[in-house]
């Protein structure tokens, strides 16, 4: 008998679950779960999807992730064959590193995603490892409690929590104390179907505005707009490409099509945005 089919949603949020083939260690050492994670960046620059949190433990992983442009079976493919292929290089070893197909949970209302990111923070506190969750190393908490920029997209969950960023951290912080009684593990989806079918017909409706449009509406002249299409690197264009990619990235663009637009590489786009996000802090 095949596997069923499935169905997979352009723009859905998924908590993804991957288990060691026989419940056996994927990660040994701490720089293996380090691997995982440069792996898990890396990938989300080349094949655009959003990461909004994980937890490492030693014989598992959570994560709950956004697709965008790739289907989340390439994503898992890229991620889960790349760290086999490092995981069985380093230990001599051959074989599946994995057991079997990755779980993928639907998150059909964004309403439910808060108390997931809760359950998977609180892996490691379930399994006796540590008794609070910021005092474990190798999740995402700490890009939320500390409002670190980087990997895990958390300005979706911030804005969940309150419109401003140090009282959205504080209200974070008690939440993840809270107990979680719900396994989202063994959901087949978490929310309601008729809220997660209104949600696609509004994405459905929703016309993404064109590259040339979005570039357009920065206000740059004619003259520098042809320059940024051209792949040129000016100084004075810095400005006008950073409100661009951050517009694009709003439609919904991944950042292999704002590259080929303006004639960047995936990772060009991110490094711009990196340190547009480091000097925005500094200053």
């Amino acid at each position: 008998m095949g596997r069923p089919w499935r169905e997979e949603y352009k723009g859905g949020i998924y908590h993804v679950i991957a288990r060691g083939n026989n419940k056996e260690y994927i990660f040994i050492e701490s720089i293996d779960k380090g691997y995982l994670i440069k792996q898990l960046k890396e990938c989300s620059i080349s094949m655009g999807y959003r990461v909004y949190g994980y937890v490492l433990m030693d014989n598992h992983y959570h994560m709950i992730i956004q697709t965008l442009d790739k289907k989340l079976q390439e994503i898992m493919h890229q991620i889960n064959n790349k760290y086999s292929k490092y995981f069985n290089g380093k230990y001599k070893r051959i074989g599946h590193v994995f057991q079997g197909r990755y779980k993928a949970v639907l998150v059909q209302d964004e309403r439910y995603m808060l108390k997931l990111l809760r359950y998977v923070h609180q892996n490691p506190v379930r399994a006796g490892i540590c008794k609070k969750v910021e005092d474990y190393k190798w999740s995402s908490d700490i890009y939320y409690r500390k409002n670190i920029k980087g990997i895990v997209n958390t300005g979706v969950v911030y804005e969940m929590i309150d419109k401003n960023i140090d009282s959205a951290i504080d209200k974070y912080k008690e939440f993840m104390d809270e107990l979680e009684v719900e396994n989202y593990s063994k959901l087949g989806a978490i929310g309601d179907e008729s809220y997660r079918i209104m949600c696609l017909s509004r994405r459905e409706e929703k016309q993404r505005k064109g590259l040339d449009e979005i570039l357009a509406e920065t206000g740059v002249s004619t003259e520098n707009y042809n320059l940024i299409k051209s792949g040129s690197r000016k100084r004075r264009l810095t400005k006008y490409k950073i409100q661009f990619i951050q517009a694009a990235i709003r439609e919904r663009y991944t950042y292999s099509e704002i590259g080929r637009f303006i004639g960047m590489t995936d990772s060009g786009i991110n490094n711009i945005i990196e340190r547009w996000e480091k000097a925005t802090i500094s200053g």
